[in-house]
């Protein structure tokens, strides 16, 4: 049993920890680190890839744990097979020395680090331990500079048992961002549209993208497993109408190894 809800763990830290809300988000989790390598956009909107390793790692107690994955950081403080909430935190990385030069030319946005809470309820689709639903919400503000604004997410998973010890996991998300944020990531005032030649642009509050994952982990043995994941995003509203958004396709995929203890 404990090996089967490992399988939970494994193929999530693989991906690039770019989304706005916990991925690893199933109760009783065991302790474990992983470290997944993965490719992903340079910056939000970017057309260029990047490569990453992600580091991940938790500490349960009861129903209780702290969680690292990538850059985010959650603790869950309920003791509840069902339902999880607590503070969270996300290191974002702004935008600096990018491949294009005309966003190049833009003002850097530095990196960050944003602090808030999280809430899920998470129940089960069957007697497998590996079919269930989550869902869930968070808000992330700034905290080193509060006129970066403040991201809201929502977000709904399900987990799939495949064959007698793999699992699949499926999950739609879409994040909202106040005006602050949007204004730091996507505007463009006149020195920078000078600069770089990109229009000027004001960008306001709404829904930053909509994102949809894909997970598969196989175990390798009781205390090893590999997992793989793909991340969709498209960018909406005023986020997607920004000069410095060369797609509004947004991918990201990775692979990831990880230890049980």
């Amino acid at each position: 049993m404990k090996t089967q809800t490992f399988l939970f763990v494994a193929v999530l830290q693989a991906s690039p920890g770019f989304a706005e809300s916990p991925l690893l988000s199933l109760p009783s989790f065991p302790d474990f680190v992983m470290v997944g390598v993965g490719a992903g956009p340079q910056y939000i909107g970017s057309d260029d890839q990047v490569w990453a390793a992600a580091p991940a790692g938790q500490w349960g107690f009861g129903h209780r744990y702290v969680s690292l994955q990538a850059n985010y950081l959650n603790v869950n403080l309920i003791n509840d097979p069902n339902w999880s909430a607590g503070p969270a935190g996300i290191l974002r990385f702004g935008r600096t020395d990018v491949e294009d030069d005309a966003v190049d030319a833009l003002p850097e946005i530095p990196m960050s680090i944003g602090l808030g809470a999280f809430v899920g309820y998470s129940f089960a689709g069957g007697e497998d331990p590996r079919n269930r639903w989550r869902i869930g919400a968070g808000v992330l503000q700034d905290a080193t500079s509060p006129d970066q604004g403040f991201v809201a997410d929502v977000n709904v998973r399900r987990w799939l048992p495949v064959g007698e010890h793999a699992a699949m996991g499926i999950g739609l998300a879409s994040s909202w961002a106040s005006e602050d944020y949007m204004d730091t990531y996507f505007s463009i005032d006149s020195s920078g549209a000078a600069a770089s030649g990109l229009p000027v642009y004001s960008a306001g509050e709404g829904w930053r993208d909509v994102r949809l994952t894909a997970l598969f982990v196989q175990p390798v043995s009781r205390k090893w497993a590999i997992g793989t994941g793909f991340m969709y995003s498209y960018l909406l509203d005023d986020a997607a109408g920004s000069g410095v958004v060369r797609t509004r396709d947004q991918v990201y995929a990775g692979v990831g190894l990880a230890r049980l203890w």
